[in-house]
């Protein structure tokens, strides 16, 4: 009996400890308070997160969840299978609690590369950086929506863009329209620090391209409106879909010509009275004559002007310039116009 005792001790030692709180300090656990910005984060991927959308990062389960009491005691455990368990688990948790991470935890990033995560600290910049990519993503799909333009409001007492208008495409061109001229742009949205940043550049060097030429910074985004900011310049641009071909803007499209990639007839002399319905001091058309060039330098000297009755475009979308001169007087005006080619469902149809 003497020799039984010291190992009738060690079993109710291990008992004892197996009953406690204090098991799991033997494991890799990484705490994550829920009043953290690491579990807001994780709050926040749940959110964005879907099973039928594959997201920027995605967890390979099954992984270890440990919950903690208010008093930083670990209570309970969880073997987590699936994204909606992992919501569960953190929906569960008390504002005052916590949760517990078992360490490593394999992700796959949107690239398919498997990464290990080992460490709160990495676990934070995978979640942050994911999603930081899914805003990305969600604004880019707002401003390349097909069919929508966004118009440009000014939040300062400064209204002179006021009604100009953007239209963004999805290879990261697009036009912004001002006063019946069409510049060609291009833009980007990024991250900069935590900040959501869309960069404009317009091509050329006009008034209206140092004016928008700048790092805009997105200070408020929903489905309908983004308000940008670049210093005192501060703009709403408001989404509008479903505008038919008209002279709102200064955009013509024509469906796609059967058996070819976009390109399309377009008939010149169909949009002279809505050019000229843009054009302030032309009270008499019939004083103006008005001409078709693919450059700018063609337009001013007036050479190798376009048939107005009959032009297949070049490029999607292809900037044409117009120029527009009184027969009387031989002032003249060069706008610029947007050729867009779209895919029609059916024959008129846009």
């Amino acid at each position: 009996m003497v020799k039984l005792k010291p190992i009738f001790t060690v079993i109710i030692m291990l008992v004892i400890a197996s009953c406690s709180n204090e098991p799991y300090e033997f494991f890799d656990i990484g705490k994550i308070d829920a009043n953290s910005e690491l579990f807001r984060d994780l709050r926040s991927f749940s959110e964005i997160k879907s099973e039928e959308k594959p997201v920027c990062l995605t967890f390979i389960y099954p992984f270890n969840v440990y919950l903690y009491n208010d008093q930083s005691e670990i209570i309970d455990s969880k073997i987590i299978r699936n994204n909606i368990e992992f919501i569960t688990a953190l929906d569960a948790t008390e504002e005052d609690g916590a949760i517990g991470l078992s360490y490593p935890i394999t992700s796959i990033q949107e690239d398919g590369t498997s990464i290990s995560i080992n460490t709160n600290e990495e676990l934070k910049i995978a979640i942050e950086t994911c999603i930081k990519s899914e805003i990305i993503q969600y604004c880019n799909g707002l401003l390349e929506e097909v069919n929508c333009i966004w118009k440009v409001t000014s939040d300062t007492d400064d209204t002179r863009y006021d009604n100009s208008i953007m239209d963004f495409y999805e290879d990261g061109t697009g036009i912004f329209y001002d006063q019946g001229n069409a510049y060609r742009t291009s833009w980007i949205s990024l991250f900069i620090g935590e900040e959501l940043h869309i960069n404009i550049h317009l091509e050329g060097n006009s008034e209206v391209a140092n004016d928008w030429n700048l790092d805009w910074r997105v200070t408020s985004i929903s489905d309908t409106v983004i308000e940008i900011m670049n210093n005192d310049k501060q703009y709403r641009i408001t989404k509008t879909c479903g505008i038919p071909n008209s002279c709102d803007y200064v955009e013509f499209r024509e469906c796609e010509q059967e058996n070819t990639s976009e390109k399309a007839e377009f008939i010149f002399n169909n949009y002279t009275d809505c050019i000229l319905s843009l054009q302030e001091n032309v009270a008499d058309s019939e004083s103006v004559s008005v001409s078709f060039f693919e450059n700018l330098e063609s337009a001013e000297q007036e050479t190798n002007s376009l048939d107005p009755s009959s032009y297949i475009n070049n490029a999607n979308p292809q900037l044409v310039f117009v120029k527009i001169k009184n027969i009387n007087t031989d002032e003249f005006n060069i706008i610029r116009i947007v050729l867009f080619v779209e895919a029609c469902a059916s024959d008129g149809e846009r």
